[in-house]
């Protein structure tokens, strides 16, 4: 026979199956992901709960808002009517007055009375209320507030359900707002672990793979579902590593560091090698006693080729500084040797301790500069700008052209200076051999028109001198003897002015006649010329004022462009023919800065292709066939005339004609009037 149940016994029962149905509910939704407002739902569930426990109540959840202090009703079972509302308000009043806005105080339940009601206001319900904190360790939550129509007393079942409940629900919000903050600390690790630019790779105590982030599915080439659960040397690894590396991990796990650090090659997807430098953290799951680890690999395969690249260009910068063949040095912003080249030792006669970590006018200058005073050098150094200056380096003994250059840093800062000297007295040398060489080819290619220009003089000689022989008595003795010493002096005029063609004059710049040295030129090449069938037309300007310049070199320009047109002629017209024409002109063009004579030759010949026509100034460049020119004649030219600071340009239609013209400044003071025109003639 079942022994009835006693009415503590029904009430507790009650009790248990009202609270194992929230504990049910807390379960089922604890696997359930909630919007922001979870906090209300829990506590809605709270509420409902003491509501159909404790008969003839109202029951509400709320909390006070820390920035303005005001109530927030969070829920309200059964719905607040308007007298409940006015009792919360006042209720509100009371636990403002009783905590002031340190609710972390309230943590245990208390009871309230309300202010009695005012005269005519006796139906105003819950003047008595209970109210429980929801909190969890430091934690608060709000509190839960039940009210009644009248004085009560609660039993101990009561109070301990209700604190129970309450207490249930404090860790249900907990669980939650916990597991809220971990998805958010766990999704921001994620972040960081897929945004970082670096390998990331976790592996699990056996050295398998638990997952990589994206830059590792870049680096390596394959997706984190295809290497999950695999040994990470199988994949991280190349084949020769891998039994090796196995040990070196094994030792680690065993041993008592915490950091791990190697480089080693990884083996990609697509069969290439990358050179990985990883760096390892050992983690320990306190509950397991599991051991794992972190790596974190950096890809220094193309770091490892730049820097291969650079040491490459390094050492070949190094190779091209050391055989530069003119002096440069790096210099310091203090005017300090950094580096110099072996060209610069040679030049200062010193060795490279002597050279190096001292003041560049020491070196450069020697002992020759007054100390007293700025050095000039170094003040263009301190300029930081490009500066190109010919000057005299005593302690390089010589004459340089020396070239200033600062070198910009990546920031556009300047630290450093460097310094090419290049040496204009061997220069000198070599441009006067090559000035020399093209005179002796001119001087050669004249040897033919001169001989038979002195040979007619000569055979007039000869047969006035057998009449004077043959017939002494000859009324016209005398003007025999006159007739011998004109061809004598016109073999005197022809030998001195292939004399002042040949010899080395001086290299100085002097008024000249322009007329005369056009027309000392012609004569040279004047039989040539006739006997190539050439139409030679000069045509002077009348009363050029005095040319300054360089009369001899002048001369050899003239004698190399007017060859050049004689060949350009006799390529295009073998044989004589009136379209065989040469034209040389001089005028004055007194609407340039500073006015200017201009010299222009015009052959109607073979002309030159305009892909060539760029180069036909550099030296050893030569339109003519091999054996026939150096090279030399035209870039010479150009020199010669850019020294006496003048200009020589050139036009060329292929097929019809080539036209060399040359811009020679006038001195100011000498623009006078010159010497009678050279009217319009043919040689």
């Amino acid at each position: 026979m079942v022994k009835p149940t006693s009415t503590r016994n029904a009430d507790a029962l009650a009790l248990f199956r009202h609270r194992n149905n929230l504990l049910d509910t807390l379960r089922v939704n604890s696997l359930s992901q909630f919007p922001e407002g979870k906090r209300t739902f829990f506590l809605e569930k709270c509420c409902n709960t003491i509501a159909s426990a404790i008969t003839g109540s109202s029951v509400w959840a709320g909390d006070i808002n820390r920035e303005n202090n005001q109530l927030v009703i969070l829920t309200c079972t059964p719905p607040a009517s308007k007298p409940v509302t006015e009792c919360q308000e006042r209720f509100a009043k009371l636990l403002h007055e009783r905590f002031t806005t340190n609710l972390d105080t309230f943590t245990e339940p208390f009871a309230l009375v309300l202010n009695p009601p005012r005269e005519g206001k006796n139906t105003t319900p819950g003047r008595h209320c209970l109210v429980w904190p929801v909190n969890f360790g430091q934690h608060h939550f709000g509190f839960v507030v039940l009210h009644y129509h009248r004085k009560i007393r609660l039993g101990p079942l009561q109070e301990e359900f209700i604190a129970s409940v309450v207490d249930d629900i404090a860790l249900a919000i907990f669980s939650q707002e916990t597991d809220r903050k971990l998805k958010m600390a766990t999704d921001f690790s994620r972040e960081v672990v897929d945004t970082i630019q670096d390998l990331v790779v976790t592996i699990s105590p056996g050295g398998t793979i638990l997952s990589i982030n994206p830059r590792a599915e870049q680096v390596t080439g394959f997706k984190e579902s295809e290497v999950v659960g695999k040994y990470w040397v199988d994949v991280l690894t190349t084949i020769q590593n891998r039994v090796g590396f196995q040990q070196h991990f094994s030792e680690i796990l065993k041993g008592t560091k915490n950091k791990i650090n190697f480089r080693t090659s990884l083996l990609t997807k697509d069969g290439r090698e990358c050179l990985i430098s990883w760096h390892g953290s050992i983690r320990q799951n306190i509950d397991s006693g599991h051991i794992g680890l972190v790596m974190l690999g950096i890809d220094e395969t193309e770091s490892r080729a730049a820097d291969h690249q650079l040491n490459m260009l390094t050492a070949r910068w190094e190779k091209i500084f050391i055989a530069i063949q003119d002096p440069v040095l790096v210099v310091s912003n203090e005017s300090i040797i950094l580096e110099a080249n072996p060209a610069t030792f040679a030049a200062a006669q010193k060795s490279r301790h002597e050279v190096i970590g001292r003041k560049v006018c020491d070196i450069l200058h020697g002992h020759h500069h007054d100390h007293s005073s700025i050095c000039p050098l170094e003040q263009f150094i301190g300029y930081h700008k490009t500066h190109i200056l010919e000057t005299e380096l005593p302690g390089l003994h010589g004459t340089y052209m020396l070239t200033i250059s600062p070198l910009f840093e990546e920031n556009l800062e300047i630290h450093a200076t460097l310094l090419v000297a290049r040496n204009l007295t061997q220069e000198e040398v070599v441009r006067a051999e090559a000035i020399r060489a093209a005179q002796l080819a001119a001087l050669g290619e004249l040897a033919a028109g001169v001989a038979h220009e002195i040979n007619n003089p000569i055979n007039g000689i000869i047969n006035y001198a057998q009449i004077l022989l043959d017939e002494p008595d000859d009324p016209s003795f005398a003007e025999n003897l006159g007739k011998i010493i004109n061809e004598g002096k016109r073999i005197a005029a022809i030998v001195v002015n292939l004399l002042d063609f040949a010899r080395g004059g001086e290299e100085r710049l002097a008024p000249a006649d322009l007329g005369k040295i056009i027309t000392d030129t012609l004569q040279l090449i004047s039989h040539l010329c006739k006997k190539d069938g050439i139409d030679c037309r000069v045509d002077i300007a009348a009363t050029l004022p005095p040319l300054h310049c360089n009369e001899q070199q002048l001369r050899q320009v003239l004698l190399n462009l007017l060859s050049n047109a004689r060949y350009a002629l006799n390529r295009r017209y073998p044989q004589p023919c009136p379209e065989k024409r040469l034209e040389i002109t001089a005028s004055l063009d007194e609407e340039s800065t500073p006015p200017a004579i201009v010299i222009s030759i015009t052959d109607y010949g073979t002309g030159i292709p305009p892909e060539l026509i760029d180069r036909i100034f550099d030296p050893f460049f030569s339109t003519k066939p091999k054996g026939e020119g150096t090279g030399l004649g035209l870039s010479i030219s150009h020199g010669l005339v850019h020294d006496q600071g003048g200009q020589i340009r050139v036009q060329s239609k292929i097929g019809e004609w080539s036209r060399f013209t040359i811009h020679l400044p006038i001195q100011e003071g000498l623009m006078i009037c010159g010497k009678s025109p050279i009217s319009p003639s043919v040689c």
